[in-house]
């Protein structure tokens, strides 16, 4: 494991979260960590992944202020809730 695992909820909370392997999410997982629905993989750093709902904008999911800051790579925002994760911890 590499880091902590945690979920950034559109309210604010953080939650800390590992595999339930302790080495990988699996898609239900990581399906579950954004409440469902198509996962997006955005890559924040060469080692740093945040998982997305895919179709959040157009569910018009609630603005993720948190998740929004940490992506700071383009002028787009983050919807929903998201997982930030080391990449190791993706298949």
């Amino acid at each position: 494991m590499k880091g902590q695992s945690f979920i950034l909820k559109t309210t604010g909370e953080i939650n800390y979260i590992e595999p339930e392997n302790g080495f990988h999410f699996t898609l239900e997982e990581l399906k579950e960590a954004i409440g469902g629905g198509y996962i997006e993989v955005v890559y924040l750093t060469p080692d740093l992944r945040m998982i997305v709902d895919e179709d959040g904008k157009r569910k018009k999911m609630p603005l993720n202020v948190g998740a929004s800051r940490l992506y700071k790579g383009s002028h787009d925002c983050i919807v929903g809730d998201a997982l930030v994760c080391h990449r190791s911890q993706i298949r």
